[in-house]
């Protein structure tokens, strides 16, 4: 009998599916079988995961207990929206939660949409803007959206992020959001407004005497920064940001200077104020949404 070496992928694959099969099995074994039992809270949802969906829900739940961060990786059509919305729902054990999604601009209205025919009793609110300045779609702050007769529309709390840390005599800016909003919650941002921040320029210093004169230094160390065998110079920084972690320095142990970070870039008065709507949640509202992540 002659045997035959495949000469394409596809006759690989035919050929050997069921040892490959074993081997990924093996190396990495599901968190939940076909044939497990799901989550009891995916049938109190308006839309019913089908099985597959189901799977990949259950595998997202039981990875956040022993992680922050969960991927979902599928093809388009799958129903990564619904999985995700899906997962924050049982995950929350039928509580009240506040959810942020960062999606891409053009699918910022679908989102809410989904969340609407997906999640019972939800509230879904855009995030515009962090404070102040309209944005490119004529609105700004944070604005809840209805759905109606097919269409999302801004109707309802109309609101900022920077008020919605103000505890305004409650115990806690959180606490007050509870009484505003027991139920479940999800923010909606576009992906490019999420990362819209200030304007920044290069920050770093050419001395006119001593011993690096003329020679580009940091601002924190007064020394040149160095790169390997060499020396960043001024041509070196252009649209590129640039940084240093600083070491303590062996000159002078007894001070006990930690490693830090030095930022080689810092924000430009000059022009446009504004602070990116991620950047503002994650110093100063970590606590009002999710503690885990999932990227679909």
């Amino acid at each position: 009998m002659s045997f035959s070496l495949p000469k394409t992928i596809g006759e690989y694959l035919k050929r050997y599916a069921e040892e490959l099969g074993d081997r990924v099995v093996e190396q990495f074994p599901p968190l939940h079988k076909p044939g497990d039992a799901p989550s009891p809270l995916l049938r109190k949802l308006k839309r019913t995961p089908f099985p597959g969906q189901q799977l990949a829900v259950m595998g997202i739940l039981k990875k956040w207990q022993d992680s922050r961060v969960v991927a979902a990786i599928a093809e388009c059509g799958t129903g990564k929206t619904l999985i995700a919305l899906a997962s924050v729902y049982a995950a929350a054990e039928g509580r009240g939660f506040t959810a942020i999604a960062m999606v891409p601009p053009q699918l910022v209205m679908k989102w809410a949409r989904e969340c609407f025919l997906t999640i019972p009793g939800v509230r879904v609110f855009v995030i515009d803007g962090v404070r102040n300045g309209v944005a490119s779609n004529g609105h700004t702050g944070v604005n809840e959206v209805r759905f109606r007769q097919g269409r999302i529309d801004r109707e309802g709390l109309k609101t900022t992020l920077s008020d919605l840390r103000l505890a305004r005599g409650h115990r806690s800016a959180r606490e007050r959001w509870r009484r505003l909003c027991s139920g479940p919650a999800v923010f909606i941002v576009s992906r490019e407004r999420a990362k819209l921040g200030y304007f920044w320029r290069h920050a770093y210093q050419v001395p006119r005497c001593g011993p690096f004169n003329g020679n580009v230094v940091n601002p924190d160390t007064g020394k040149p920064i160095l790169t390997g065998t060499d020396q960043l110079r001024r041509p070196d920084f252009r649209k590129a940001k640039h940084s240093e972690t600083v070491a303590p320095d062996p000159e002078a142990p007894e001070k006990g200077r930690r490693e830090f970070f030095s930022a080689l870039w810092q924000a430009d008065g000059t022009k446009v104020r504004r602070m990116a709507p991620v950047d503002f949640i994650g110093r100063y509202e970590p606590a009002t949404f999710c503690t885990t992540s999932l990227c679909v």
